[in-house]
């Protein structure tokens, strides 16, 4: 998992305010270990800050913390009580993460958790995707702060023929899909991002994930008894799939994903748990899907 931490400042519809600390990395590495899998974390983090790692969940076999000037700070406001949509400014931002700062070593998927452009040192892709599989959220390629303002908004994506390509596992909301294809239908954008060379393609929204790989589409609903833990949805549904795909097959990967992800909606913060209360959860509320899996 390699990703800035970050101190979110969640702000509700009806204006309340809340303090967390956690960005992408942290609950994509809350997910996995939840689940059992193995762990290192790569993480920005400003010296003043050093203490926020103690935010990694205790079953990371290892922190690797990146020096940087600044921890990324991230104010998020939301407009529904579904927390749908969200206007996301930018209070501070990390470092970038280079190739040299991610240890080489048998680790069978690298994921980037990022949170916005500059996130990530323009090499590091290439130069990953020749070690292990690559997993990469977009948000960290196309979010980028409005000149002249902290506002967070997409930017034009300008990146290489073969940057797709590189890519085994790739993550977009709706929104994000929409901006990187032009298309408005989730199964539109997933084909648009297959055909550019990704191999498994995850769209996430509210009410389910969509997968695409070789074998064709793939959905699962979610099923949240709250959404009390709206925040890091995208990152837990996401970090459970990759994951869950090293010993698995698409389906029972994504239905493992769905169920945790649903899990941790009912809960703000990175989820915290083990692989039993998964199951159970599974066996209570996904025992239709469990039985055609």
């Amino acid at each position: 998992m390699i990703g800035p931490i970050c101190v979110d400042i969640n702000v509700d519809h009806t204006g309340k305010a809340t303090r967390a600390v956690g960005g992408a990395v942290i609950c994509a590495a809350a997910a996995a270990v939840s689940l059992g899998h193995s762990v290192q974390a790569v993480a920005t983090v400003a010296d003043a800050d050093r203490e926020l790692l103690a935010h990694f969940p205790a079953g990371v076999r290892q922190v690797i913390p990146v020096r940087s000037a600044r921890t990324a700070s991230i104010r998020n406001e939301y407009a529904t009580a579904d927390q749908e949509r969200r206007t996301s400014s930018a209070i501070s931002y990390a470092d970038a993460i280079s190739a040299a700062d991610v240890p080489t070593c048998s680790t069978r998927i690298q994921h980037l958790a990022g949170l916005m452009v500059g996130d990530y040192a323009p090499e590091l892709v290439q130069v990953l995707s020749q070690r292990a599989d690559l997993a990469v959220d977009m948000q960290g390629f196309i979010r980028q702060r409005v000149p002249g303002s902290n506002v967070l908004r997409f930017m034009e994506f300008k990146h290489g023929a073969d940057f797709y390509s590189r890519i085994r596992f790739l993550k977009v909301d709706t929104a994000e899909g929409e901006h990187l294809t032009g298309r408005t239908n989730r199964h539109d954008i997933a084909r648009a991002l297959k055909d550019q060379g990704a191999d498994e393609i995850m769209v996430s929204n509210a009410r389910e994930i969509l997968i695409l790989d070789d074998s064709g589409f793939h959905v699962c609903p979610l099923r949240p008894r709250s959404l009390a833990g709206r925040t890091g949805r995208g990152d837990t549904v996401f970090s459970a799939y990759i994951t869950e795909r090293i010993g698995h097959d698409v389906d029972q990967s994504l239905l493992t994903a769905c169920a945790t992800v649903s899990l941790k909606m009912e809960t703000p913060g990175p989820l915290v748990c083990d692989r039993g209360d998964v199951e159970a959860y599974l066996t209570d509320h996904y025992s239709d899907l469990q039985r055609k899996a």
